[in-house]
């Protein structure tokens, strides 16, 4: 019988994956990662211009006042937000805008983020 042991290397995020998790817990560093990519030459332009274009659309859509918001969100989150001290229909929609953010990035080249990613979050 085959000796069965064997070690183990410890998991680890490759290089260049972007976790989301610390992407949110790091705000000012995901700015910053934003910047850097909206910066970079080797992005191409239209990606740029969808992803600054799509982030305005949905910054409009959110500053602008929903009626309906009110009456769903609070049965959607059963009162969580107002417990917290934040309406509900905020705390809704920066989420909703969070997520589409983070996956916005998903526009870029992923080596790219992934390589400005590592810079910022992991000091490579």
């Amino acid at each position: 019988m085959p000796n069965s042991t064997y070690t183990q290397e410890p998991k680890t995020a490759p290089r260049g994956s972007v976790n989301p998790t610390s992407m949110f817990f790091h705000l000012f560093k995901t700015w910053r990662l934003t910047g850097a990519v909206l910066k970079d030459p080797r992005v191409h332009w239209a990606p740029k211009f969808a992803f600054v274009g799509s982030i305005g659309l949905l910054l409009l859509a959110l500053l602008m006042p929903e009626l309906m918001a009110d009456a769903v969100g609070f049965v959607a989150t059963a009162g969580l937000f107002d417990v917290l001290g934040i309406p509900a229909e905020a705390g809704i929609d920066w989420i909703a805008f969070v997520v589409a953010a983070f996956n916005l990035l998903k526009l870029f080249p992923a080596e790219i983020v992934g390589e400005h990613y590592d810079h910022l979050f992991r000091n490579r």
